[in-house]
């Protein structure tokens, strides 16, 4: 029987989110031996990079202090017990926009539940990168007792 590509290419990428859910591939050499060992040949690491950039994946660290790859989804769900109050570094404004430092791989969660919480708590939107949050305020004149209860909601000392 004749796989066509799209097939296969639909194969290889079922498979490949596959793996990365599993959560225990490091490096790209790595994803290159399990994909070999569900019959992908040949995947060199340009294919590998290319996987990996158009799912979105990103490199964070496991429960286990390891960096592997995993996909964006997956940040959503905390891999550990670890603490909110440990995720956070600082909540700090400059009168005119609250930044939140995070750990690692931290501000993509963190920014989810600011979000969901909205003009609720005096916040118009965020802006997540890796580990830093851009916190709109709905009010620049409010944003001391913003950012006070943003640090109140996640646990934060002010001292951070």
């Amino acid at each position: 029987m004749i796989i066509s590509r799209k097939e296969n290419e639909s194969k290889l990428i079922h498979v490949f989110k596959r793996l990365l859910k599993e959560q225990c591939y490091g490096s790209q050499g790595q994803l290159a031996g399990a994909l070999a060992l569900q019959g992908f040949d040949n995947m060199s690491q340009a294919k590998i990079s290319r996987l990996l950039s158009k799912l979105g994946a990103v490199k964070t660290r496991n429960a286990n202090n390891e960096m592997i790859y995993i996909l964006p989804d997956e940040l959503a769900v905390p891999k550990s017990k670890q603490s909110i109050e440990s995720v956070v570094l600082s909540v700090k404004h400059n009168n005119m926009q609250i930044i939140l430092k995070t750990g690692i791989g931290g501000a993509p969660l963190i920014s989810r539940m600011l979000d969901s919480m909205g003009e609720a708590v005096g916040i118009l939107g965020t802006l997540a990168g890796d580990d830093t949050i851009f916190i709109a305020p709905d009010n620049v004149e409010n944003i001391d007792s913003i950012t006070q209860a943003i640090r109140t909601l996640l646990g934060v000392n002010e001292q951070n």
